[in-house]
């Protein structure tokens, strides 16, 4: 799984990531949007994930660990695309929330 260097404006930047998560829907429906406009590529799996957090530091300091939990459950697939319910269900029971997501190709 590759993962970002830094911050960064993302409709600036090629996508050369496996997994987005956004911490806002606001936001993830941005980024779905965005990569479903970008047309052509070459049908590269891009998931995108909304942990909708609300936006207070305590609320931030347990989205932290939620988001690596996650990410570690996609890296320990082996075929994430084909997987991805049966992620999803294994966070909600360990977590109690059920991220929303979305599988785009660019």
């Amino acid at each position: 799984m590759k993962i970002k260097p830094r911050p960064q404006r993302w409709q600036d930047e090629p996508i050369e990531v496996d997994v987005v998560i956004c911490f806002e829907e606001r936001v993830f429906d941005n980024v779905v949007e965005d990569v479903r406009g970008r047309g052509g590529g070459g049908g590269e799996p891009l998931l995108v994930i909304n942990l909708d957090v609300v936006d207070s530091h305590e609320e931030a300091l347990k989205a932290g660990p939620r988001a690596l939990k996650l990410c570690a459950l996609i890296d320990e697939s082996e075929d994430w695309e084909c997987e991805c319910d049966e992620i999803m269900d294994t966070f909600q029971a360990e977590e109690g929330r059920r991220p929303i997501y979305s599988i785009c190709y660019h």
